[in-house]
């Protein structure tokens, strides 16, 4: 399993961007970033080491990485040169909450075989998820990874992410320019896409998440951000599309508003209307709908009606940044009606 940073939901007015890619905190909620075991590995060991390590690996690959760990640590007592055994017992070690114990063990599995991709892998994306992530010492493994496996997209990903999290968004651009080169991927796009939106470079970044849209499959929680990202890079039809389907499996009143917004964007401010109301229908006290609510409107010169809704708002988002853009908006009302205000 590469690393694959999903953005988390973001709720409020503004983009709030923690992305794939990109130099925010790490988002709630993301997968895991350690490799998948390689595929039919074996040792050419015989014996009751092998018979642990077997007994291990299938262990792991029923997700038992409790009782993975003393069959795995058997093996590596027996066979302290196993670069698998000690591989494996770092993926126990490290799903059972021992993350120093699994550094530790991917060290040695690379000690031991400097061109085990997996070990590489998986240290890399441990020092990336870490608590402050740690860039600099990911950068190393991955490139040393890739000076014996250049054509692998995933390391090629990881190296970019990495250098995301320092804010080289040149070399990071690079990197996932690299990746996509040797094996395209709609979360490979996404990545990239989410690095270009922090490095406002919204062009550039539209591009690549029209791409990760066309593949995204049926996540609700993953249209939802690209349709976010997408309103930022100003494609605004491409971002209705996100939310079109996002729609179809949850009705989100956060959902809907941002529907809206990118639908007045195209000059269609009946559905825009639409969308907004629909969110209040869904929670009658979802402020930011009643706000654009308001604001659709006042542009409509309904000035009783929108000012109500903005006051709607302002109630019931209080000191929130919602709440507080409603009650600016309300000053700003009445400055104007009353010919400014006074000195």
């Amino acid at each position: 399993m590469i690393r694959r940073r999903w953005c988390s939901a973001l709720l409020g007015l503004g983009l709030s961007l923690s992305a794939c890619g990109g130099t925010q905190d790490k988002p709630q909620g993301q997968e895991s970033l350690d490799a998948d075991p390689p595929a039919g590995a074996q040792t050419s060991s015989p014996g009751a080491a092998n018979e642990d390590l077997q007994r291990g690996i299938a262990y792991i690959k029923n997700d038992k990485f409790a009782d993975a760990k003393p069959q795995l640590e058997k093996a590596v007592l027996a066979q302290p040169r196993s670069a698998e055994a000690n591989f494996y017992l770092g993926l126990a070690k490290e799903k059972t909450g021992d993350r120093p114990g699994g550094e530790e063990a991917y060290k040695k599995a690379l000690a031991l075989d400097p061109k085990f991709t997996e070990a590489s892998q998986n240290l890399a994306a441990l020092y990336l998820d870490s608590e402050p992530p740690r860039p600099d010492e990911a950068i190393p493994v991955l490139k040393a990874a890739l000076s014996k496996t250049p054509d692998s997209a995933a390391l090629l990903q990881n190296l970019g992410y990495a250098y995301g999290l320092k804010g080289d968004v040149e070399n990071a651009g690079k990197q996932y320019e690299a990746a996509i080169a040797k094996g395209d991927s709609p979360q490979l796009r996404f990545a990239y896409g989410a690095l270009l939106v922090e490095a406002k470079q919204p062009d550039k970044a539209a591009e690549h998440l029209k791409k990760a849209l066309e593949g995204a499959g049926d996540d609700p929680a993953m249209l939802a951000t690209l349709g976010r990202m997408l309103a930022f890079s100003k494609a605004f039809g491409d971002c209705v599309k996100a939310f079109d389907r996002a729609l179809k499996s949850k009705q989100e009143p956060e959902w809907l508003v941002r529907r809206g917004t990118c639908r007045h964007e195209l000059k269609d401010e009946p559905g825009a209307r639409g969308d907004y109301e629909a969110a209040i229908k869904t929670d009658p006290k979802f402020a930011a709908g009643h706000y654009y609510l308001g604001l659709s409107l006042l542009e409509d010169k309904k000035q009783k009606e929108g000012t109500a809704e903005l006051e709607t708002a302002a109630k019931l988002g209080g000191d929130t940044a919602i709440g507080k853009t409603a009650k600016d908006k309300l000053d700003s009302l009445k400055g104007a009606k009353g010919g400014g205000k006074k000195k």
